[in-house]
């Protein structure tokens, strides 16, 4: 029925294939008709040059693991806003993983993760990731990234892993004997030197972008796993082309080469694109 149905799309030319068409053919790779999907890839690519589903299945069906992974990188970079990208991100950390190279794995499927907020792929990447880090005996690693993500997902199944993650630590409370005389001479004393602070986009005006959403609960969800990394995020409402959005950004830095600093290790550590500002609207 399904090889009917893909004779028709192309006995009528229908030129709407995305998603449903898309979708037929990656039914029909599940199930291991390759050849069927391989015979009508040539006139697909010639039909639709721009359509990253297309792309998608090209590599997916290419047998050189190599060449497939630049095909995946590809699709990342010509269609960056397409849910294919987010695909091709995880096909590659899929790859990694496979070959045993875990500590890439772990690191690919950290970005799926990070970067592809809307994507429904997390739990697998999460799976994935983690058993990447046990593999090479990065246990605390695998702690920590479970605790920042389940701030992010709390939707996912975190307690499948084996591993207890404290989310609270208990402390002892001490009670200290206060000198009420001694604490009003000291406020005394600070209010004398005290002076009018500059405002701090004088001081440190440049800024990290790591973020620009559609949605404020995406982007809430970013500057709150930010901020649980240790770092002073914020959700500003900007306009781009005359759309809506909202962008995390990390603030404030004295120089542009810290601004830069952080960014990379961002990136590093969480697969964020970042733009250093200098003091944004």
């Amino acid at each position: 029925m399904i090889r009917n149905y893909l004779n028709l799309v192309f006995l009528f030319g229908f030129v709407a294939i995305y998603p449903q068409n898309i979708n037929l053919y990656l039914t029909l790779l599940e199930k291991g008709r390759i050849s069927e999907v391989t015979d009508n890839l040539p006139e697909l690519l010639d039909r639709y040059p721009n359509e990253a589903g297309v792309y998608y299945i090209e590599a997916l069906v290419n047998q050189d693991g190599e060449s497939s992974i630049s095909q995946f990188k590809k699709i990342i970079n010509n269609f960056p806003n397409s849910e294919f990208a987010a695909k091709s991100e995880m096909k590659i950390g899929e790859y990694f993983f496979a070959r045993g190279l875990y500590s890439q794995a772990s690191i690919q499927l950290k970005k799926v993760i990070y970067k592809y907020v809307d994507a429904k792929n997390h739990q697998r990447a999460l799976d994935l990731m983690i058993n990447s880090y046990m593999a090479t005996g990065q246990e605390d690693s695998a702690k920590v990234a479970l605790k920042m993500i389940k701030q992010l997902y709390p939707s996912l199944i975190f307690d499948k892993y084996g591993i207890v993650l404290i989310d609270k630590f208990s402390r002892e409370v001490k009670l200290v004997r206060l000198n009420s005389e001694e604490i009003t001479k000291k406020i005394k004393s600070r209010k004398k030197k005290k002076r009018k602070p500059l405002p701090k986009d004088l001081i440190k005006p440049w800024v990290i972008q790591v973020g620009a959403f559609g949605k404020y609960e995406n982007a809430n969800r970013l500057k709150k796993q930010i901020q649980g990394n240790g770092y002073s995020a914020e959700v500003h409402a900007v306009n781009s082309n005359g759309n809506r959005l909202h962008a995390v950004r990390i603030v404030r830095f004295i120089s542009k080469k810290d601004a830069e600093k952080i960014g990379k290790g961002l990136k590093k550590k969480f697969g964020l694109d970042f733009r250093v500002l200098n003091n944004p609207e």
